[in-house]
């Protein structure tokens, strides 16, 4: 519309994608778009949400939009009326439509990008604050009802300008927060923070990484099989420009108090290189989505880049995309999701030009490989329960309505750790880990409040995963 539209956000919610983005009011003021297509990417919704002298801003990166637990959608947002900015949440029905609209103003100027739903059916939104005019930016965590309504907030005051991008909720009823921290004055000062509180949001630890005097990136932050945490963000090399600078994604494993369990750099290293999020895939590995700057002889283009690893950081395979290959064309990516089909669907925004203002919506389906045409790799990913393993990974019924067994394997103590059953929805975000107890024992799981749709089931050896089953709930 207008002059630009941008995709933030997508999702697989059991019959199509949807998710919202960005687009313009003949080049006035920004507002928001909600849309749906079908699996073979035909529009089906397009719903514009504005509002008189209003400019809307999405959350700008991935996981803005959530599925609830009631199979109904929230999305995080924020808009701008007058110079004051507002945070506010937003929940819609499956036709796109609004079920209800809260607006938050804990500051000066509120800034909310991303959403969690909380293990009490509400919400943990993060983002950042102005607290007076002057000042930098502060991150942010708000706590709302299953409503929408406001709970708490915390502010976590820093000496530099710092930022929220998103949030989980931890084993232990509290919050990660990945973020960024610079000096606006001073280039090059950008590095990866992540914050963890209690229940309400008290500060209990606030970790920094990066390289001092290069841009780093922001940190994404997600549950790891063992109950430790992942850190992605982009660790900077060498400095380019005063803009610009080479990198390689950066992924470290860190437990409950901040101590690093591991820091590896994966990938090539790559010029501009910006990651946007991070998602668990269907068969217990990592993905990752954002754009790199191309500068070869032949190419000047942003591609966006597709990275999918190991939960220890072992690379399976990176991808780079296009729809404009010319000199200065931009393609990035803001979002990837993993489908039901065991691929992967990633949107963003593609633009003929470096410096125009004429961005179209960018939706690419890609297969488990990350090929968007047929056979442009070869082999697949086997995943086998070890030798030791005894018996058959059971799951009935399936589909399920109120409830489902699992039937693990006969799984031998492995130097007395246990070994657990992960279950993930299809967002990617784990929702349920159970002990698996010794002999063989069937697991009873109630799904009454489940929402519909497809989920995983992993079983977890020693922090690898031995097994997967897919489970449909109506």
């Amino acid at each position: 519309n207008g002059n630009y539209t941008i995709g933030m956000t997508i999702l697989d919610n059991g019959d199509g994608y949807v998710g919202y983005g960005a687009t313009d009011d003949v080049g006035i003021y920004q507002m928001l778009f909600l849309y749906k297509i079908s699996y073979t990417g035909e529009m089906q919704i397009l719903n514009t949400y504005y509002e008189p002298n209003t400019t809307f801003y999405p959350g700008n990166v991935g996981g803005a939009m959530i599925e609830t637990w009631d199979n109904k959608l929230v999305l995080a947002y924020h808009y701008s009326q007058s110079g004051t900015s507002y945070g506010a949440l937003m929940k819609l029905d499956n036709n796109l439509d609004t079920i209800w609209k809260k607006e938050y103003t804990p500051a000066y100027n509120t800034v909310t990008l991303n959403c969690f739903e909380t293990s009490d059916k509400g919400f943990i939104i993060t983002g950042w604050v102005y607290l007076s005019e002057e000042d930098y930016s502060d991150p942010i965590l708000l706590k709302t009802d299953s409503l929408g309504n406001y709970q708490w907030h915390q502010i976590y005051d820093g000496t530099l300008a710092e930022r929220g991008q998103n949030v989980i909720e931890t084993l232990d009823g509290g919050y990660l927060m990945g973020g960024l921290k610079w000096n606006p004055p001073v280039y090059h000062s950008m590095d990866a923070m992540v914050i963890k509180t209690d229940s309400l949001g008290n500060e209990q630890w606030t970790q920094y990484y990066g390289n001092p005097g290069v841009d780093d990136d922001m940190a994404h932050v997600t549950m790891a099989d063992d109950g430790n945490y992942l850190v992605a963000t982009v660790y900077g090399e060498w400095v380019v420009s005063p803009t610009s600078r080479t990198g390689r994604i950066r992924l470290l494993k860190i437990d409950n108090e901040g101590h690093t369990i591991w820091d590896k750099l994966i990938g090539p290293k790559e010029r501009n290189v910006y990651l946007k999020n991070m998602r668990h895939t269907n068969d217990g590995n990592l993905i990752v989505a954002g754009w790199a700057y191309n500068d070869t002889i032949t190419d000047w283009i942003y591609e966006g880049l597709l990275y999918k690893f190991t939960q220890e950081g072992d690379s399976i395979w990176l991808r780079d995309y296009y729809y404009y290959h010319n000199q200065y064309d931009i393609n990035r990516f803001y979002d990837v999701s993993p489908t039901s089909d065991n691929g992967y669907i990633a949107i963003g925004k593609a633009r003929p030009d470096m410096g125009g203002t004429n961005n179209q919506m960018w939706i690419v389906k890609v297969d488990s490989m990350g090929c968007d045409t047929p056979g442009c790799a070869t082999g697949v990913q086997v995943f086998e329960l070890p030798d030791n393993v005894g018996g058959e990974f059971m799951v009935w019924p399936n589909p399920a309505n109120e409830w489902f067994r699992v039937l693990p394997p006969l799984i031998p103590l492995n130097g007395g750790k246990p070994s657990w059953l992960l279950i993930y929805n299809n967002q990617g975000i784990k929702i349920k880990a159970i002990k698996i107890p010794d002999g063989k024992e069937a697991i009873t799981i109630n799904v009454q409040d489940w929402p519909r749709g497809m989920y995983f089931l992993r079983l977890s050896l020693n922090g690898k995963v031995g097994g997967s089953k897919k489970i449909i709930v109506n």
